[in-house]
């Protein structure tokens, strides 16, 4: 429909006349006769009064074939709808750069350009922080689904960033240039003249100044006003789901250490008794369990849409940092007046474990070169015996392993056998936090100043040792 037509439309939909209309935009009726006849148009502050007064868009007076965006919304939402808006927003695209100068050209080209890298670098940015800790959570899973489950939140990741920055960049485009513009076609546009707007002072009633466009069928107005596209609401609403779902990916973490803290804070309680290191530690954990609460729920309403009072969640959120601060300055200050104990060799018993090991061309020892090592000579001795004193309170046990040479003319592998050593409750987690608890009670700061592994003696003959030796400087030198 022509403008002409839509004016004639909604000055009869909100009962005006020509002449009352005239009144109240300040010209004569025969101005208004011109544009509803299609001689003329109005100028563009005319027009935006036009549409004040017609309550009416702009969109819905002047621009032909698009339809308003209350229509859009209301109309089913299908494959077509899609396709024809695409249509639309090439064509006004393609449009608009005809219009366009040169320098304007470049200008519009480089602004995108520049908003692209800086999407870009933004995006890359919060990809690294999340890939960090959330990657750091699954490194205790298997390495076989820690690289599947990385590997698809990589392209999960990829994908909604590709999709975000198209959205973004098209919508940052469509408010910075092409909504700046509406192109009107009419083959009457020859015919037609555009009234310039001028100064009341030198406007006389009977007087238009006016211009005609030759050879032109376009005419190009600025739209203030901003509409969006169903289509993007559509790609919009696909990366809403995927930012819901990392962040429910990040609550599950969430969920188990608020279960974690409860259990801690619960085991805490029943030492309080023992301290008042145990009170502090119980009020830190309050804090966290608060915050860590404050997280799920934050997370929970994003997820379903619900609004929450900002005022009292950062009250509650500090009150949270309050109880943690406390609570870890409470137990500081108490952990300050324990007692240091230093653990030396005297202190400590030891034991002792042997060993034997067949003697073999291809042997090295990996713990020859320990500090404590003391070689015996025993000709008599055919492979090598080993004897290690250690702390009683772990284990040592002897492994090996085959290691490979490829710096020689030849390939070599060697059997390197080295000594490890292990507190007893080092796999127990249990029976370490009783040990730590038992230090707190008595008030201990315990520092270990002693040796796991006190001394190694070998046993073999002289022809064995050399051996050992050449074959450790073969691969290690």
């Amino acid at each position: 429909m022509k403008f002409c037509d839509k004016l004639v439309n909604r000055r009869k939909e909100n009962n005006l006349s020509q002449e009352q209309l005239a009144d109240r935009l300040g010209v004569s009726r025969q101005a208004v006769s011109k544009w509803e006849s299609g001689s003329s148009i109005p100028d563009m502050a005319k027009i935006l009064e036009l549409c004040k007064i017609l309550n009416c868009n702009l969109e819905d007076l002047v621009d032909d074939g698009v339809s308003s965006n209350k229509d859009v919304v209301n109309s089913k939402i299908d494959i077509n709808n899609y396709f024809k808006e695409f249509l639309d927003f090439i064509t006004r695209t393609l449009n608009m750069f005809w219009s366009m100068t040169l320098g304007e050209k470049v200008k519009c080209i480089c602004e995108m350009l520049f908003i692209v890298l800086i999407f870009f670098i933004i995006w890359g940015i919060i990809g690294n922080i999340i890939s960090s800790i959330f990657y750091r959570i699954l490194s205790i899973l298997p390495n076989v689904i820690y690289n599947v489950i990385t590997g698809t939140c990589s392209i999960i990741y990829g994908l909604f960033g590709f999709i975000a920055g198209i959205i973004i960049i098209i919508h940052i485009f469509k408010i910075r240039y092409l909504d700046y513009f509406i192109t009107i076609e009419d083959n009457n546009t020859n015919n037609k003249s555009v009234e310039l707007p001028v100064d009341n002072q030198f406007k006389n009633d009977n007087e238009e100044i006016k211009f005609t466009y030759k050879k032109k069928n376009k005419i190009i107005i600025r739209d203030p006003k901003h509409s969006t596209y169903t289509f993007f609401e559509f790609l919009g609403r696909i990366i809403i789901w995927g930012i819901k779902f990392i962040i429910i990916l990040l609550a599950i973490p969430c969920i188990f250490s608020f279960i974690g803290l409860f259990f801690g804070i619960t085991f805490t309680i029943f030492l309080i008794k023992n301290g008042i290191f145990f009170l502090g530690i119980a009020i830190l954990l309050l804090g966290c369990i608060l915050i860590n609460y404050l997280v799920l729920r934050a997370i929970y309403n994003f997820i379903l849409n619900i609004k929450f009072n900002l005022k009292l969640f950062f009250i509650a959120f500090m009150v949270g940092l309050a109880l943690a601060g406390i609570g870890s300055g409470i137990s500081f200050c108490d952990y300050l007046t324990f007692d240091k104990i230093t653990l030396t060799n005297k202190d400590i018993k030891y034991t002792t474990k042997e060993f034997n090991i067949d003697m073999k061309d291809n042997l090295i020892l990996d713990f020859l070169n320990h500090d404590k090592t003391e070689i015996i000579y025993d000709e008599a001795q055919e492979n090598i015996k080993v004897e290690v004193t250690y702390c009683k309170n772990g284990d040592v046990y002897l492994y090996d392993s085959i290691e490979e040479d490829y710096n020689s003319y030849e390939y070599i592998e060697y059997l390197d056998y080295d000594i490890n050593y292990h507190q007893n409750f080092e796999n127990d987690f249990f029976e370490e936090i009783n040990y730590l608890v038992k230090q707190i009670k008595n008030k201990e700061r315990i520092y270990n100043d002693y040796q796991s592994i006190s001394n190694i003696k070998i046993t073999t003959s002289h022809s064995n040792m050399e051996r050992i030796q050449s074959n450790y400087n073969k691969l290690y030198n």
